[in-house]
């Protein structure tokens, strides 16, 4: 095998472990950013074992993914390019790579905490169920999405030692919802005909059904995060444009057919400029 070639196998197999999703796992970050905690030596000691615990976890449930929804993801005009899809990485060597994935995340987690083990595995077995079952059906498939950004607060309020509060929890709960909503959304306008060939619960959703979950849980997400402002955090205040604006940027861009969190986050300048400035905003109020 020459050079070219090796770099190419490597590179289809960390393809497979999409290291670009592993953004969603700085949720575990959450519980002490905003608890004031982000910064002191044990947050810090506890970081890497967890990041890289539900990373893996989340790769090896990629990888599953990936193998399920072979077939459809070559109808796919963007997931035909998958490494799996097109043939680049087989199947036995790509869930020999799963296995060592979950059980490298099965080792790291135990090092941080029984409890957090434990998150570990409910976000594993969760995420297996969405993707053998539960992504089939009509509004449960966006929950489960849901469940998967809850449970990586929870794991990182039992990582970093930090209760997790009731207006975290219900903020979060509700942005994953408009996230989820939004990435189904997107899907559906940009399939257009063939979005059942590729997502069976497409077929039950409607354009108009999905906006009204997307304007809703953006309201219900602003007001939530503002009365825990008011309640714990009234300097913070001056975030809520921010944040109001961030929303309403991620619904121009999914009504463009462009509705993936993780791509938009990387791939559009005004919301990436919008997280920085709401991360500089709180990081400053919290911690000055």
């Amino acid at each position: 095998m020459n050079i070219m070639s090796m770099v190419k196998t490597i590179n289809n197999y960390v393809r497979i472990l999409r290291p670009r999703q592993w953004l969603k796992n700085l949720l575990l970050l959450f519980p002490p950013f905003f608890g004031g905690k982000i910064l002191v030596p044990a947050t810090v000691s506890a970081l890497i074992p967890a990041f890289l615990s539900f990373s893996f976890a989340a790769s090896c449930c990629y990888i599953i993914n990936d193998i399920m929804d072979r077939e459809a993801d070559r109808q796919h005009p963007d997931k035909r390019d998958r490494a799996i899809a097109r043939g680049d990485v087989s199947i036995a060597a790509a869930a020999i790579l799963a296995a060592l994935l979950y059980l490298a995340a099965m080792l790291i987690s135990s090092s941080v905490s029984t409890r957090f083990e434990g998150f570990v595995i409910i976000y594993s077995l969760l995420t297996f169920g969405y993707t053998i079952y539960f992504k089939h059906i009509v509004i449960v498939d966006i929950f489960f999405v849901s469940f998967g950004f809850l449970i990586r607060v929870l794991a990182g309020g039992e990582a970093f030692k930090i209760s997790v509060t009731k207006w975290l929890f219900l903020t979060v709960f509700i942005v994953a919802l408009f996230l989820a909503a939004g990435k189904r959304l997107s899907e559906l306008l940009s399939l257009g005909a063939d979005a059942i060939k590729h997502r069976i619960s497409l077929n039950h959703y409607t354009s108009s059904f999905l906006e009204g979950i997307l304007w809703s849980t953006a309201s219900c997400a602003l007001v939530t995060y503002a009365l825990y402002i008011i309640e714990n955090r009234d300097p913070m205040l001056y975030t809520v444009p921010v944040s109001a604006y961030g929303l309403f940027r991620y619904i121009f861009i999914v009504k463009e057919g462009t509705g993936d969190p993780t791509e938009v986050l990387l791939h559009d300048k005004h919301i990436l400029m919008t997280g920085i400035t709401w991360i500089a905003m709180t990081g400053l109020i919290l911690y000055k």
